[in-house]
């Protein structure tokens, strides 16, 4: 199972979710602005942001915030059950418009660390599904 870094001062998380080309993820009150807000009321340095460049937060605005917030080594994850084509290619691959070539070519940071790895390698979060397929049997079952 995937285990996350123990950050230390300077070093901020980015997760990369799918979005939507179309307009769902405004007609449900903005999910990853939603996810934003808990993760920052929680004090934890994570941006969340959408491969989708039509949905927001794209990546120009993850640049700006991390950067806005002076980390100096980003770890970046797919927010997503599978790392697949965009795990690999969008965030970690090598072309220019990688987020990680993207954030390399800013400058701004002295480390830009990705982790191929989907959601369902988490411990955690297959514990999760666990629990809710249960419960969702049990309910069934009466």
């Amino acid at each position: 199972a995937t285990q996350f870094p123990t950050l230390g001062k300077g070093e901020g998380v980015v997760l990369m979710g799918h979005g939507s080309p179309r307009d769902n993820n405004q007609s449900f009150g903005n999910t990853y602005k939603m996810l934003q807000e808990t993760f920052d009321k929680m004090g934890l340095p994570v941006v969340v942001g959408t491969v989708e460049e039509v949905d927001t937060p794209n990546v120009d605005e993850v640049l700006e915030q991390i950067k806005a917030r002076g980390y100096k080594t980003v770890h970046m994850f797919p927010l997503m059950i599978v790392a697949g084509d965009h795990a690999n290619n969008d965030m970690a691959g090598d072309d220019e418009d990688s987020w990680k070539s993207q954030f390399e070519a800013s400058g701004e940071f002295d480390s830009v660390d990705c982790q191929i790895a989907g959601l369902g390698e988490v411990a955690d979060i297959q514990q999760l599904y666990v629990a809710h397929t249960k419960a969702a049997v049990d309910s069934l079952n009466g």
